[in-house]
């Protein structure tokens, strides 16, 4: 199954999308939102013969990709992308997805995707259901950091962004690096360099999009006014986002579900899809069906 290329323009920004016809119109529909340093191309390509969009379409989905602004091929500069810009994304490929297929709509994020997604959820009102590859309350993100220097980052970034005007924050670059160590990303090494050496592959931020989005609690809503249904998908050995402070968030949220993967990397869509992929798809199928 091949996507089928679209364009569409949020408020700041032109998107680029890849669209799967999984089930046709009036079906269930899931917009995937990637994490950082990647992007659709990145993740259909690294693996190969394997496209994870494609596999979640054969599951009953329709599915549709989204380029965050600033990686893949969406507009915007390099390695911006912040907290607003994020969200505005999202809700306006919940909107393409709506219109493509005219069906409920959930999302689906993988990684910081995951995290994003949960929020664009909180935010939308029209999305049915979430299914999150991994969570962090972003009004304690330094909580969760694993590696000493992302610990020390975020309070020195959050430091800078108060003493320092937002536009000369945006010219200054900061590896990808300090907020994921290159060697979590995937369990396997070479896996993790290909993640690196794509083409589309993103390397380093501005320090005012790390801080919009790590850094910046006071414009987080709380997790607990989440009410759209919700399953949390964790590795067991993801050392990004570990398992237990996804379960401390998965109790904080009413209702949510959570899925743990035993043995289970920070790249579960990429080395675990056979596991993770038919429970998003079941999950999404049935909370968009109840409706």
């Amino acid at each position: 199954m091949e996507g089928v290329q679209r364009w569409a323009t949020s408020r700041q920004t032109t998107l680029r999308m890849l669209a799967y016809d999984g089930v046709g119109p009036g079906g269930p529909s899931v917009v995937v939102l990637h994490g950082l340093g990647t992007g659709v191309d990145v993740l259909r390509e690294a693996v190969p013969g394997l496209d994870p969009f494609a596999r979640l379409a054969e599951q009953g989905l329709n599915v549709l990709a989204l380029d965050w602004p600033g990686h893949g091929r969406s507009g915007g500069r390099r390695g911006r992308l912040t907290y607003r810009l994020a969200m505005d994304a999202a809700a306006t490929a919940v909107d393409e997805a709506r219109s493509l297929w005219e069906g409920p709509v959930g999302l689906f994020g993988t990684a910081m995707g995951g995290v994003l997604a949960f929020y664009a959820t909180l935010e939308d009102p029209d999305v049915g259901a979430v299914v999150c590859h991994d969570v962090l309350d972003l009004r304690e993100a330094r909580t969760a950091m694993q590696r000493a220097r992302q610990r020390l980052f975020l309070p020195v970034a959050a430091l800078a962004a108060r003493r320092v005007p937002r536009e000369r924050l945006e010219r200054v670059r900061v590896p990808l690096r300090m907020v994921v160590a290159a060697t979590d990303t995937a369990a396997d090494p070479a896996l993790a360099q290909l993640l690196r050496a794509h083409p589309q592959a993103v390397s380093s931020y501005d320090v005012d999009s790390l801080v919009s989005i790590l850094a910046r609690p006071e414009d987080k809503p709380d997790i607990a006014a989440q009410r759209a249904p919700v399953l949390i998908a964790v590795g067991g050995q993801d050392r990004v986002l570990p398992e237990v402070p996804a379960r401390v968030f998965a109790s904080r949220v009413p209702g949510a579900q959570l899925w743990v993967l035993p043995g289970g990397s920070h790249q579960l869509l990429l080395e675990h899809h056979r596991a993770l992929v038919p429970v998003v798809s079941r999950f999404l199928t049935e909370r968009l069906a109840a409706g």
